[in-house]
């Protein structure tokens, strides 16, 4: 069954200096499996025409603001619009470095998280500060490799932050609380940009203004590193991130990670999986901390490398419920690029043949504008 794919290209390199491109690997691969990809531009006119002729379509885009509020919409149009499967899914792509969010789904989806609360007026914010137990951790609804997320210490430093972001919003947490001096030469600083025809907040292009919510986060004492599962399918892949000499912080953890399997918890594993399961994801990752012996979900991200993935010794694979079925490790290095076009295409020739076979036995043949998309042959 000969399937059509359109892939966008995507390239980066990563702090390590690694080289990344998921495409590059899905359109090697798509050649050992009998699948026709052809690489196409999002960015074209034609793209959704281009895109319409597949049976399917895969992108692996940036966390940078200006693409992804793009992707969302277009991902959006493919596959409510056209019918046509895509990866990622609209059910990975809602909670995507959108933290707000991700809180809303831990709470109605029992998912256990640090105590968090999320305030969209300033008044409501105060009134918690005024309160409020020292330290927590403040963030903004997105960020990777711990970029925008600050531990609060004392009122003084809550009041900062509340001037920044129910004022003119920032676009970053880049700056510490300052005096009253130095604040007023930053602000001087801005006008001076706004005179000179110069945006105050930046390049719009890597990161959009965050203003009018407050999102807070209970900070968790005595972890010395963060669990990061990654789940791909029914695979599990997990590393220990540690968290860097004086800061609570991993910051990606460069150069400290640690791959032994057997010093993972499985009910760090468990959790994972039970997570993946309740947003119904091809893949997902999720950032673990502890309080005391109890694992919670910090955050979750669409955005991982994939090299952190090749360099696990290899997966967990679950059978059954993720609360009590069995968990089995399987040796060997995999990468998640192969794995994530093995499951993508494998789901769409099942689709396919599900669909040819109903489609013979109970009603009569479809033509192609009624279908929606095209069935592969």
């Amino acid at each position: 069954m000969s399937l059509k794919i359109a892939i966008q290209p995507d390239e980066m390199v990563h702090p390590t200096g690694q080289h990344q491109s998921f495409s590059e690997r899905w359109i090697e691969v798509a050649g050992m499996r009998d699948v026709e990809a052809t690489a196409v531009d999002v960015f074209s006119p034609d793209a959704v025409a281009e895109i319409s002729v597949c049976d399917a379509f895969m992108w692996r885009y940036p966390s940078s603001a200006g693409v992804r509020n793009y992707g969302m919409r277009l991902m959006y149009a493919i596959e409510k619009g056209l019918g046509i499967p895509c990866f990622p899914d609209l059910n990975s792509l809602w909670y995507y470095e959108n933290k707000p969010a991700q809180c809303y789904f831990f709470e109605a989806a029992g998912v256990p998280s640090p105590d968090t609360h999320i305030f969209w007026t300033r008044e409501d914010a105060e009134r918690f500060c005024e309160t409020a137990t020292f330290p927590f951790v403040l963030k903004l609804a997105g960020g990777h490799q711990s970029l925008n997320v600050r531990l609060v210490h004392n009122q003084h430093e809550a009041k900062f932050y509340l001037d920044e972001l129910f004022n003119e919003g920032v676009i970053s947490l880049g700056y510490l609380p300052a005096s009253g001096i130095r604040l007023l030469v930053r602000h001087l600083r801005g006008a001076v940009n706004v005179i000179e025809g110069h945006c105050p907040h930046g390049s719009y292009a890597e990161a959009e203004l965050q203003y009018g919510y407050f999102y807070i986060q209970e900070f968790l004492p005595g972890n010395k590193f963060e669990i990061s599962v990654i789940i791909i399918g029914n695979r599990a892949f997990a590393v220990r991130r540690f968290a860097h000499p004086g800061d609570f912080r991993t910051r990606g953890s460069t150069g400290r990670m640690d791959w032994d399997w057997q010093a993972i918890d499985e009910n760090a594993i468990r959790l994972a999986y039970h997570t993946a399961s309740k947003l119904r994801t091809l893949t997902i990752a999720v950032d673990i901390l502890y309080r005391g012996p109890e694992p919670l979900i910090v955050e979750l991200t669409l955005n991982y490398a994939s090299w952190v993935v090749e360099a696990c010794p290899g997966h967990w694979v679950l059978d059954g419920d993720p609360k009590s079925g069995k968990l089995t490790w399987v040796d060997g290095a995999m990468r998640a690029e192969d794995a994530i076009f093995d499951d993508f295409v494998g789901a769409l020739r099942r689709s396919a043949c599900a669909t040819d076979t109903a489609r013979h036995v109970t009603k009569p043949y479809l033509p192609l504008a009624t279908r929606g998309h095209r069935i592969p042959t």
